[in-house]
């Protein structure tokens, strides 16, 4: 069996807020108890938010808790001045409970290019407080041209997947740009039974059938085919997936280091490009 544990970057957004298709709440317990299970598995790290509610605070405290110090990716909007960054991100760190982490991920694509964004990351990666300096990016043309940023959180799954086969993508990976592909499950959908899809995703019902077709078929689940998809795509990329529960957490680690064939990855990424539609964009659900 492969091990693509120090791949996986595990999503936080669902330890403060009922995020995408999933309400599961966790206590305080529950959550640190989760992070510690991400530390057994060594999971090349953890990917929080200033925007998602209470979930630094949570990580912090089990920080504190446990004196262990994991990598760690943050987001802020890189909106307002420079101070005002330079204050938010002052509250990142309180708020986890450390001094220093992994990367900083501007979370709002258009104002990577606004000078005092550009001239907080530029005096931010000269300090102690941070490894590397990143953007969140949707499209394409949003991929930064300069070499400031280092590190990059896309979006790709079987169905969405150009971004991550565009040249220019692939330009930046070459100057040893690093890739983070977040959504490869398009927040929990494409592993949800079709009949339970919710109305207002109804056109997505079909391509979804034929998806869980192709996976009993060949006797695969949906989560190997899912990220063995994006790995075929982007050999060195890193996944960024949103867990719930240690049970969920267990089925992610156990069913991503499966190997299956190229021509099966293959086939199943000619049935995905068949059904393009801007309903694979969570951005589009409303």
């Amino acid at each position: 069996m492969i091990n693509f544990n120090d791949r996986i970057i595990i999503g936080t957004a669902q330890f403060s807020n009922n995020y995408g298709l999933s309400k599961i709440k966790n206590n305080l317990e529950e959550k640190h108890n989760l992070l510690n299970k991400i530390m057994d598995y060594k999971c090349h790290g953890i990917d929080t938010a200033i925007q998602y509610g209470d979930s630094q605070k949570n990580i912090g405290s089990w920080i504190l808790k446990t004196n262990i110090n994991p990598r760690i990716y943050t987001k802020i909007p890189g909106t307002g001045s420079k101070n005002d960054m330079d204050e938010i991100f002052e509250k990142c760190l309180k708020e986890l409970k450390i001094n220093k982490v992994e990367a900083l991920l501007i979370h709002n694509q258009n104002k990577w290019k606004n000078n005092n964004t550009k001239s907080f990351a530029e005096n931010l990666i000269n300090t102690d407080k941070i490894k590397r300096i990143g953007v969140s990016i949707y499209d394409k043309k949003a991929i930064p041209e300069d070499s400031l940023a280092s590190i990059l959180q896309v979006p790709g799954n079987i169905f969405n997947y150009k971004l991550l086969t565009s040249k220019k993508l692939e330009r930046f990976i070459n100057k040893g740009g690093e890739v983070h592909v977040r959504s490869v499950f398009i927040q929990g959908l494409i592993l949800m039974p079709p009949h339970k899809i919710p109305n207002y995703l109804s056109k997505l019902v079909e391509p979804l059938k034929m998806f869980h077709s192709f996976c009993k078929n060949y006797d695969i689940n949906p989560i190997t085919l899912s990220t063995s998809c994006i790995f075929k795509l982007v050999p060195k990329c890193k996944l960024v997936i949103g867990i719930d529960s240690i049970d969920q957490l267990n089925e992610i680690i156990s069913k991503t280091n499966i190997e299956i064939s190229n021509d099966i990855i293959n086939k199943a990424l000619k049935i995905g490009k068949q059904y393009s539609s801007n309903l694979w964009d969570p951005r589009n659900w409303n």
